[in-house]
């Protein structure tokens, strides 16, 4: 494997874990707290429990490089809907209480890198296209 390929991995397992984690809290500090969010929002509540669960999965999923490239682009649209519905009114940087949307911005900027990147030597997807 070249230097890229192993940076990529890296990459990929790590924003993997990430959104793993993620869904993970969700559900552990009480997924009715996320509902509640959600709905306050203006969004329905139960999308809270689709987020969670393709957050735990999504994030298993990339970390195994399988369908890296529908993952990448479903947290796309997964952080720009949170840019958009919880977080552009704090700004980039957020107002120096909550944070703004920049760790969002750099999870977009990922999710379209796995969109568009080759798939690694090690991942469940390059086994499966031999």
């Amino acid at each position: 494997m070249t230097k890229q390929q192993w940076a990529s991995l890296i990459v990929r397992v790590v924003f993997g874990f990430m959104f793993f984690y993620h869904g993970v809290v969700k559900f552990q500090g009480g997924i009715e707290y996320i509902v509640g969010y959600f709905e306050s929002l203006g969004l329905m509540g139960g999308l809270a429990y689709v987020i969670a669960i393709v957050e735990l999965v999504g994030g298993l999923l990339l970390i195994l490089g399988l369908g890296t490239r529908i993952i990448g682009a479903i947290f796309v649209i997964i952080m720009i809907g949170a840019i958009f519905t919880a977080k552009l009114s704090l700004g980039l940087f957020g107002d120096g209480t909550y944070a703004g949307y920049e760790l969002e911005v750099v999870y977009v900027a990922l999710g379209i890198y796995f969109m568009i990147a080759d798939r690694s030597p090690i991942s469940v997807d390059e086994k499966l296209a031999k």
